[in-house]
C-alpha cells in the first residue's frame, strides 16, 4: 500500500477529500466513513471523545462555580490541561523521535530533526516547540476553556440536554465540530498566510518545516488566540459543556497527530495505528497549499489543494 523513498515514505495513492461533500453523493461511503476504521469516528475522534469525558465528569469544577472569575479554578484548569499535553504529546514524541520504536517506517521525511539549529529558541526545535505550547498555547486554550464554562453559567451559551436531546448531541459531535473546526481553521489559516502578517506571527509555526509532535501548538501567541477562537462559535450554537470540551480537546490535542510526521504509529508486532495526516506535511513542506484537512474539499474549491503527486515550489 505504501512505497519507500530515499526521502522518506509517501502514500502510493492521491490524497482524496472525505465523502460527505461529494458529487455525487454515496451514502455507502458516507456511512462507511463515518463508522468503519479508519474513519471520522474511528479511532482518533472516539479517543478525543473519551477523553472529553473524563476531563468533563471527573476533573472539571461544577459549571456552578464559573460564574464569576477565580484565579484558583483557572490555575486547577491550566494545571490539569498541562499534565494532559505533556502525557500525551511527551510520550508519542518520546516513542517516536526519543528511543525511535520504528526509525523512520511510515516518517514522510526520513530525516529526524536536528538537535542543533539556529533558528529556533534554544538552537533546538523540540524545547522550542515546548516553551511555545506550555507558556502560550496551554495558558490559551485554558482561558477560552473557562471562557466557555463562564458563560454556560451565566446563560450566554444556551445549554442543552444530553439525555433529551440525543440525535441533536451526536450530530455536533459527530459532523458539525468536525466540519466546522476545519472550515475555521482553513480561514484563519489563510488569514495569517497574508505576507504581512505571516512574517510577524506564523512565520514561527513554519519554522517546523520536519514537523514533529511537539510542533502541533508551537505558534505565536496571537496564531493561539485565533486558532482557539472557533470556540465562540457556541454563543450562536445550543450545545452542552462536555460538546464544549470535546471541540477544544480536538482542537489542542490533535495537533499531535497532525504533526507527528508518520503516516502510521507503532503499536506492538508491527501492528500500527493509522494516524497520517500528510496533506498537512505537504504544507509544511510547500507552504502554499493544503490551508485545511480532507473532510470538505475547502482547498479544491479555492485551488490551494496538493494531492501528493505533484512537486510545487515554495512561494516566499
Amino acid at each position: 500500500m505504501y512505497k519507500k523513498r530515499n526521502i522518506g515514505w509517501k502514500p502510493n495513492y492521491k490524497l482524496q477529500f472525505s465523502p460527505l461533500f461529494s458529487e455525487p453523493l454515496n451514502f455507502v461511503k458516507i456511512f462507511k466513513y463515518l463508522f468503519y476504521y479508519p474513519g471520522l469516528i474511528l479511532p482518533w475522534n472516539l479517543v478525543f471523545l473519551l477523553i472529553s469525558v473524563i476531563l468533563f465528569y471527573f476533573l472539571t469544577p461544577e459549571i456552578k462555580y464559573f460564574n464569576t472569575f477565580s484565579f484558583e479554578i483557572f490555575l486547577y484548569l491550566f494545571i490539569r490541561n498541562l499534565f494532559l499535553i505533556i502525557m500525551i504529546w511527551g510520550t508519542l514524541h518520546y516513542l517516536l523521535y526519543k528511543i525511535k520504536i520504528q526509525n523512520n517506517d511510515y516518517k514522510y521525511n526520513a530525516e529526524f530533526p536536528k538537535s542543533n539549529n539556529k533558528a529556533f529558541l534554544f538552537k533546538n526545535q523540540t524545547f522550542d516547540n515546548i516553551f511555545l505550547t506550555i507558556f502560550s498555547g496551554v495558558p490559551i486554550w485554558t482561558s477560552y476553556e473557562y471562557f466557555a464554562f463562564y458563560c454556560f453559567s451565566n446563560n450566554f451559551f444556551q445549554t442543552v440536554s444530553l439525555v433529551s436531546n440525543p440525535i441533536y448531541s451526536i450530530l455536533l459531535i459527530i459532523l458539525f465540530i468536525p466540519i466546522f473546526h476545519e472550515l475555521h481553521f482553513y480561514l484563519v489559516h489563510r488569514f495569517i498566510h497574508i505576507k504581512s502578517i505571516y512574517k510577524y506571527i506564523h512565520y514561527v509555526h513554519h519554522k517546523n518545516i520536519n514537523p514533529g509532535p511537539w510542533s502541533g501548538l508551537a505558534m505565536h501567541p496571537v496564531e493561539h488566540f485565533l486558532y482557539f477562537s472557533g470556540i465562540l462559535i457556541f454563543l450562536i450554537v445550543p450545545s452542552h459543556p462536555l460538546i464544549v470540551v470535546f471541540f477544544i480537546i480536538r482542537a489542542s490535542i490533535g495537533p499531535a497527530l497532525t504533526h507527528s510526521g508518520f503516516d502510521k504509529i507503532l503499536i506492538k508486532n508491527n501492528k500500527y495505528l493509522e494516524a497520517g495526516h500528510y496533506q498537512h506535511y505537504l504544507h509544511h513542506k510547500y507552504f502554499n497549499c493544503n490551508f485545511g484537512d480532507i473532510i470538505i474539499p475547502i482547498d479544491k474549491w479555492f485551488g490551494t489543494f496538493n494531492d501528493g503527486s505533484m512537486e510545487i515550489k515554495n512561494k516566499k
